[in-house]
């Protein structure tokens, strides 16, 4: 474990630290002590130095723990994963996981990081989490042969996502075609999916998932400089502990895959539509430089999005989506 880490776990508590206590700590000098608090700062994380007195993180943070996420696991995630790996810093959760070998078909190999240096979101966004604010997750799968509509596979990882929320107590969130989940209009999180392989298979699959667990202020700025969705963070509904969010990720992640695997989107659809934020409301949709508005009709078999404007039914693969007239 690097200073940086054990440093950030004596500051975690969210109580005032002295640099001198930290420097006998950590058994280095207070010169330092700044010095790696410093560093956390280009982690995105808020530190309060105050004069004579110490160092004070803006909020608690509960870091991610490795048995304790396994622990929480269903018996049958835990056949399925074995032990989450928890990285420190990554540039991607899901860019690791593409470089490793992949599972054999039926296993999983989950990953979750602290902090993401380049988290990807969708066409080309970053995502934005301080390091011990966001759950960066990211779920690697194989198939022996594609699976039937496996354009519908993101959809589906909105249900296990979704059905994780949910339990976490956040009744209110709802999917966002094509791969969002929003609370009032806020997004809460956001999923990707990357595919390697032959088009017949076997296909190495790496779904990524991004929560807001915590927010602070320059992560919000940051999205709205990126133009992303105005964001929520799941403690502002809910108060389940972050590594047992975690659990209920990959439980229900493990779930779907193995699911669609046998049955593909069928068995998912319903769950989905029922869950629809955009049904019945009128939409504005940016895709590749034309603005279409319309009414969302829920989706088709496929996974498209059913838009019904100037009479007309316009199945979309893709687009950014948005509340026309939402306050």
């Amino acid at each position: 474990m690097t200073v940086q880490q054990r440093l950030l776990n004596l500051l975690a508590d969210g109580q005032l630290h002295s640099g001198s206590e930290l420097a006998t700590e950590l058994g280095v000098t207070r010169s330092a002590i700044w010095k790696h608090v410093r560093q956390l700062e280009s982690l995105q994380l808020e530190v309060a130095a105050q004069a004579g007195q110490g160092y004070q993180l803006a909020v608690p943070l509960e870091l991610l723990d490795e048995q304790q996420i396994f622990s929480a696991l269903s018996d049958t995630a835990r056949q399925i994963c074995g032990k989450p790996e928890i990285l420190w810093i990554s540039e991607s959760t899901s860019n690791y996981l593409l470089q490793q070998t992949a599972p054999s078909p039926g296993r999983a190999h989950a990953c979750l990081a602290e902090y993401q240096s380049a988290g990807r979101g969708r066409r080309g966004r970053q995502w934005f989490a301080p390091a011990g604010h966001g759950i960066c997750l990211s779920v690697a799968w194989s198939f022996a042969t594609s699976p039937a509509n496996l354009a519908c596979l993101g959809l589906a990882m909105g249900v296990g996502v979704l059905r994780a929320l949910h339990k976490a107590g956040t009744e209110e969130a709802q999917l966002k075609w094509p791969n969002d989940i929003v609370v009032d209009g806020c997004k809460l999180a956001g999923m990707l999916i990357d595919v390697q392989g032959e088009a017949g298979g076997p296909l190495h699959v790496v779904a990524g998932v991004g929560v807001n667990y915590l927010l602070n202020q320059p992560a919000e700025q940051a999205v709205a400089a990126n133009g992303g969705i105005t964001p929520t963070c799941l403690t502002r509904y809910a108060t389940v502990g972050r590594n047992s969010t975690a659990a209920l990720l990959v439980d229900e992640i493990c779930r779907v895959l193995r699911d669609f695997a046998d049955d593909g989107f069928t068995s998912l659809a319903d769950e989905w539509s029922m869950a629809d934020y955009l049904l019945g409301r009128e939409v504005t949709v940016e895709l590749d430089g034309e603005v279409l508005t319309g009414i969302a009709q829920g989706i088709s078999d496929d996974g498209r999005l059913r838009l019904k404007t100037d009479g007309k039914l316009q199945l979309l693969v893709t687009g950014d989506v948005s509340i026309r007239n939402y306050p």
